[in-house]
């Protein structure tokens, strides 16, 4: 069974703007992309932008297990 507390720290892949790009390592966050900054972000990286999601996303377990 995975880890879920990794899941519920303040990473971009837990905000509520981001979307699977070169997963698990990078999303594409919306919010970046509508103020015309780069995109592409590190999945285990926060902007100040951050809002975090209701729901739980794996990418942040999978990224955390492949830094390892």
């Amino acid at each position: 069974m995975r880890k879920k507390a990794a899941s519920k720290q303040k990473f971009c892949g837990n905000c509520t703007s981001h979307n699977a790009y070169d997963y698990p390592d990078q999303v594409f966050c919306t919010r970046r992309f509508l103020k015309n900054k780069n995109p592409i972000v590190q999945t285990l990286w926060r902007c100040e932008d951050y809002c975090p999601s209701a729901q739980e996303c794996n990418c942040i377990i999978d990224a955390s297990e492949k830094r390892k």
